[in-house]
C-alpha cells in the first residue's frame, strides 16, 4: 500500500488504471493526476498541486500564468473530486475560488525512503569527497526555492567567524531565470565563501538518501511549497530540520522534534537560528533516530494510503457526465 502511495505521490504517471485495483469498484477506471478539464467525460481525479501562481506570478511569464489560472478556474468550476496536499493548499483554494463547484479533499503524501546501512553512507561521503558535518539542501535551484537567504545568512555568519560547510544538490538551471545560478555562484565567490558550499548538481537518488542522513540538520528555506518532500525525507529519517516559517511548513512540522522555524528570506534570523543549532548539532547517521523515525513513517504511510484509497473511491462513485 504505502508503495502505492509513494508511487502517486512523486507523479511518474499520469494515467493510472491500476488505481481501480485498490478501490471497491474495480470495473471502473480512474485517471490521476488530471490537470485540465478537457475530459470531463472520463472518471478524472483532478490535482492542483499548489497555487504559486497567485502569490509569485512574478516567477511566471505572462502565456504561462495565464493558461495556469485558465486551469486553476476551470477546475474549480468542474464537477467531481480535486486533490490537494495540504490544508493550507485547501485554505487558499477557498479563499482564491470562494462559489467553486468542483469537491476538494485534502490527501498529504509522506516519504518511503529507507536509510541502509551505515557503511553505504560513510562509502557515499567517502565518494563525494564531504566534510565530516555539514547542512545539506536538496532543492533545485529555483528562485523561490531560495538558497540566496541562506547563502546571506553564511556570510554573517563568517562575518562572526562561524564557517558552516553546505553541501547543495539539485538542478542548477531555472528555465525562468537562465542567470539565476551563475549569480548566486558569483556572490559567494565575492564574499570568499566558494570553498564552504558543495555543489552536487543532480545526484543518484541512493546518493541523495545518504546525504539526509549524514546531514547534521536538513535547510528548507523555501518560500512556497505545495506540500514538501524535502521535509517529508527529512522526517522519515529522523534528521533535524531547519526550515522557514511559510504555512505549509508550520503544518507540516506541527509535532516534529527538532524542527526549528527562522522568518521566511531573513537572513539574519536564519543566521542567529543556525549560529545557537550548530554547536550542539551531530553528524548522521544515526541509526537508533533512524529506527524511531521508521516506525512513524510506516504507520503514517499506511494511513496516507488508506486516506488515498478512500479519495480514489470516492472519485470513481462520483456522478459521470455524458459526453
Amino acid at each position: 500500500m504505502g508503495a502505492v502511495v509513494n508511487r502517486v505521490s512523486r507523479g511518474l504517471t499520469r494515467r493510472c488504471p491500476w488505481i481501480s485495483r485498490l478501490s471497491n469498484a474495480p470495473e471502473h477506471e480512474l485517471l490521476f493526476p488530471v490537470f485540465d478539464t478537457s475530459q470531463q467525460w472520463r472518471k478524472n481525479l483532478y490535482w492542483i498541486p499548489d497555487f504559486q501562481p497567485h502569490f509569485l506570478p512574478e516567477l511566471f511569464e505572462a502565456k504561462e500564468l495565464s493558461l495556469r489560472l485558465q486551469s486553476f478556474n476551470d477546475i474549480a468550476n468542474a464537477q467531481g473530486i480535486l486533490l490537494l496536499s495540504s490544508d493550507t493548499a485547501l485554505a487558499d483554494f477557498r479563499r482564491f475560488y470562494p462559489s467553486a463547484m468542483i469537491e476538494p479533499r485534502v490527501w498529504s503524501f509522506c516519504s518511503s525512503i529507507e536509510a541502509g546501512s551505515v557503511e553505504s553512507c560513510r562509502e557515499t561521503l567517502s565518494r563525494y569527497d564531504l566534510p565530516e558535518k555539514f547542512l545539506y539542501i536538496a532543492n533545485q535551484f529555483w528562485r523561490h526555492k531560495d538558497h540566496a537567504t541562506v547563502f546571506a545568512a553564511l556570510r554573517t555568519l563568517q562575518d562572526r567567524g562561524i564557517g558552516i560547510p553546505l553541501v547543495c544538490t539539485g538542478l542548477q538551471n531555472d528555465r525562468r531565470d537562465s542567470a539565476y545560478f551563475a549569480a548566486l555562484t558569483k556572490e559567494l565567490a565575492r564574499n570568499g565563501l566558494q570553498h564552504q558550499v558543495y555543489f552536487l548538481g543532480v545526484v543518484p537518488r541512493e546518493d541523495q538518501i545518504q546525504f539526509f542522513r549524514a546531514a547534521a540538520a536538513v535547510v528548507q528555506p523555501s518560500r512556497f511549497e505545495g506540500w514538501s518532500t524535502v521535509i517529508e525525507d527529512a522526517k522519515a529519517l529522523g534528521r533535524p530540520i531547519i526550515a522557514s516559517d511559510i504555512p505549509v511548513h508550520l503544518e507540516q512540522l506541527a509535532g516534529v522534534e527538532h524542527a526549528h522555524l527562522f522568518k521566511v528570506s531573513n537572513a539574519s534570523d536564519l543566521a542567529d537560528r543556525i549560529a545557537m543549532l550548530w554547536p550542539n548539532l551531530l553528524a548522521g547517521p544515526a541509526p537508533d533516530l533512524e529506527a524511531s523515525a521508521a516506525k512513524r513513517r510506516d504507520k503514517k504511510r499506511l494511513d496516507s494510503a488508506h486516506r488515498f484509497v478512500a479519495i480514489v473511491d470516492e472519485a470513481i462513485a462520483y456522478p459521470q457526465r455524458t459526453q
